[in-house]
């Protein structure tokens, strides 16, 4: 993703750990227009095969070149991520940044908010502060953000949420059924069990909405199965190790576990590794998980899951483009009212990832990173 006009320096930022939080940062775009390339640098791994490979780049369609906004000749928008802890958030930077580049008089400030509420609720109001003309959010958890969100529309300034959603009012909520892809990935696990046995749920993080509508999803399916028994949830929170010790704690627990249901590939890599330590490997404990890495389609692919999710991080273009059409007084075409305050753009659904189809998405899911061996083999 290389910009072949001059830009003005930027602030260059350290490339943040894919398994921990880091120090708070920002990328700001300086000079005349475009993207930011501080920001590249932040996304790092560019997993992205280019602007024709994003999934739903025909979604609120925009054609290349200046966006023209009543008197402005440069627009300015804030992305405001909930943190940069997974290659997931990264990849979703590059979808953002995909999309402002096909814009020369639009750049876009990112900042991090280093999965604390409280971080990225000062981040909106710093946004806010520096003057941008629209901010797109992906919030860390929602009731928390609701304020911030508040604020924004106070100002009257266009407010996307990406992913995860607020319970407060807001331009457009941009992401896929959560609850359905649950709900089919809970159904392939519901099948292979032939409907009865004992399972364990590692949710994301406790209060994020994907998390709440995931649970949700497995709970529809398991309402339809009544041989299957759910033994216990625990917070995951996105990333491996608090999976490994909730798995710890439930395999020392319950002597009889035939399936992990786990939000995120992290989770149930993290929850292979407790089966490791705990000498369980011979239990033969199934995984199905969500989120829709290549990596996470190879161990598909080799068995180490048996479903995987397919829940793509390349949506931030859609929510540029959601940004740039309301600044220019457009309708947000498919946008309907919902259950929250302001509206809800449903992405459609990508098809649950299996051995059977497998291959046919490694070449299509995001992340650079190694496959995780089987800890069992």
């Amino acid at each position: 993703m290389k910009i072949s006009r001059k830009l003005a320096p930027v602030l260059v930022l350290v490339l943040l750990s894919a398994t921990a939080c880091s120090k708070a940062s920002t990328v700001s775009s300086s000079g005349g227009g475009g993207s930011s390339d501080g920001s590249d640098k932040l996304a790092g791994s560019q997993t992205l095969q280019g602007y024709d490979s994003l999934p739903f780049k025909d979604i609120l369609a925009m054609p290349e070149g200046d966006v023209k906004v009543a008197g402005k000749e440069k627009i300015l928008l804030g992305f405001s991520q909930t943190c940069f802890n997974h290659p997931w958030r990264k990849a979703m930077l590059e979808s953002v940044l995909a999309e402002v580049k096909r814009h020369p008089n639009v750049s876009v400030v990112t900042v991090d908010g280093n999965c604390d509420a409280a971080k990225q609720s000062n981040d909106i109001d710093d946004l806010m502060a520096r003057g941008v003309d629209a901010i797109i959010m992906s919030p860390v958890e929602s009731a928390g953000l609701a304020p911030a969100a508040r604020r924004v529309m106070a100002k009257k300034m266009p407010l996307v949420l990406l992913d995860r959603d607020v319970p407060a009012e807001k331009t457009v909520f941009i992401g896929q059924s959560n609850v359905e892809m649950a709900y089919e990935t809970a159904k392939k696990m519901i099948a292979d069990m032939n409907g009865k046995g004992n399972i364990v749920e590692i949710t994301g993080l406790s209060g994020s909405s994907p998390a709440t509508d995931r649970s949700t999803g497995l709970k529809k399916a398991l309402a339809e199965a009544p041989g299957m028994k759910l033994l216990a949830v625990g917070d995951g929170q996105w990333v491996r190790e608090p999976a490994v010790k909730v798995m710890d704690d439930w395999l020392t627990k319950y002597p009889k576990i035939d399936a992990v249901f786990s939000h995120a590939e992290e989770s149930s890599w993290g929850a292979m590794q407790a089966i490791k330590n705990a000498g369980r490997c011979n239990d033969n404990i199934k995984e199905y998980t969500h989120d829709g890495s290549a990596p996470g389609f190879k161990a598909v692919k080799e068995g180490q899951f048996q479903a995987d999710g397919n829940y793509s991080p390349f949506i931030g273009d859609i929510g540029v483009r959601a940004a740039l059409g309301a600044l220019e007084g457009k309708p947000i075409d498919g946008a309907k009212a919902y259950s929250q305050p302001g509206s809800y753009l449903q992405l459609p659904n990508l098809p649950l990832v299996t051995a059977e189809n497998a291959d046919q998405w490694v070449p299509k899911g995001w992340g650079t990173f190694e496959l995780t061996k089987n800890p069992c083999k």
